[in-house]
């Protein structure tokens, strides 16, 4: 089911251009609509819907659905939400992408075009023929720099093939795409701050939990675990002896409260902890790992991704990591009514993706 508002824009008569950000994940499409109204960003709508069921399985479910799939449930979604324009941007999977810090002599800055695709065989398995490259240099170089200097360089590669799904995915939906990202740097946008210190982020979507650390906007260090809130929703299925949609909506509304006058909860709460805990016991070394190599330590833990948006969840993961832990809040950088407030921080975790295209798409109309 899609959740949305979709009378939203409608209590901002002042005309505004607008763009949409989609983040297709693999258990639902999440869409945000903003635009820029007086040098404020205003969310008009948003939406979610289940891919679940157009695989024939239950909510909350993984799926690998073909693009024509993926296009109904997009169109779906898009009409459930209201959306009323087809200017938009797309995330791509962070597994379907290669991003890599790559250090150079500085001297070489400007022959760049002619070095990254040489570099960039050293880390791609597959001919270079076969992605799109990008990159750009994250510091070091300019003309103040010596011979000697180093500079470090950002790739970024993406198959084309993932790049021609999306594209067959998005003209299907009737949408114009402004541009492609990966999903981890749209998550940054939206869910930090330009703070100095390097901060982790944990992206906890329903197959993966995908764990960066951003230093000053530049994604540092990055790895997939390959666990999700699925996990959990499944582990919770079993415990309750229910079914697995079941399962995921108790998971949401009750998460780690255990309050032992409501049926099922205190179950749920001992399974969720017990899914979750070698999770985030993996996370925490990994952290500690980074500080102790980097001599360095972290800002921040912020969880973001539909795990992030289990009750108790903060709560749960601050026993695990000694770092302080945050739950990202993307719709504090819109602005909506009051009465949405906690509706939209309640959301948020999972909505970073979708709100980071909106707002690099609005930032590039100006």
């Amino acid at each position: 089911m899609a959740f949305s508002i979709p009378s939203f824009g409608k209590l901002f008569a002042a005309p505004a251009q607008s763009a949409v950000g989609i983040d297709i994940g693999t258990s639902s499409i999440k869409v945000v609509q903003l635009r820029r109204d007086k040098g404020r960003v205003v969310l008009e709508t948003y939406g979610a819907i289940a891919l679940g069921p157009y695989a024939g399985m239950e909510v909350g479910r993984a799926t690998a659905l073909p693009a024509e799939k993926v296009a109904e449930a997009l169109k779906d979604v898009m009409r459930e939400a209201n959306v009323t324009t087809a200017d938009c941007a797309l995330s791509i999977p962070y597994a379907s992408s290669l991003v890599s810090v790559i250090t150079l002599p500085a001297s070489l800055e400007k022959q760049l075009a002619q070095v990254m695709p040489l570099e960039a065989r050293k880390y791609i398995p597959v001919p270079i023929s076969e992605v799109l490259l990008d990159w750009f240099v994250i510091s070091g170089g300019g003309k103040s720099a010596s011979p000697n200097d180093k500079m470090e360089v950002l790739l970024v590669a993406i198959h084309n093939d993932t790049i021609a799904k999306f594209r067959s995915i998005a003209s299907t939906a009737g949408l114009n795409v402004a541009f492609f990202e990966i999903e981890v740097f749209s998550t940054a946008r939206a869910a930090l701050d330009h703070g100095i210190a390097p901060v982790a982020v944990v992206d906890m979507g329903a197959a993966t939990t995908k764990f960066y650390v951003v230093e000053r906007g530049v994604i540092h260090e990055s790895h997939i675990i390959s666990r999700g809130s699925q996990d959990a929703t499944l582990a919770a299925a079993r415990a309750l002896n229910t079914t697995v949609a079941d399962a995921e909506q108790k998971k949401r509304k009750l998460g780690f409260q255990g309050d032992a006058t409501i049926q099922g909860a205190v179950a749920l709460s001992q399974s969720l902890q017990l899914t979750l805990s070698s999770l985030f016991s993996e996370l925490g070394r990994t952290i500690t790992a980074y500080e102790t190599s980097h001599n360095q330590p972290l800002g921040a833990v912020v969880l973001t991704g539909g795990g992030a948006t289990i009750k108790g969840m903060k709560e749960f993961a601050q026993k695990s990591i000694a770092t302080e832990v945050r739950i990202a809040d993307p719709f504090a950088k819109t602005q909506a009514p009051a009465f949405l407030e906690e509706i939209l921080k309640e959301a948020g975790p999972e909505f970073c993706v979708a709100v980071g295209l909106a707002l690099r798409r609005l930032q590039e109309n100006g």
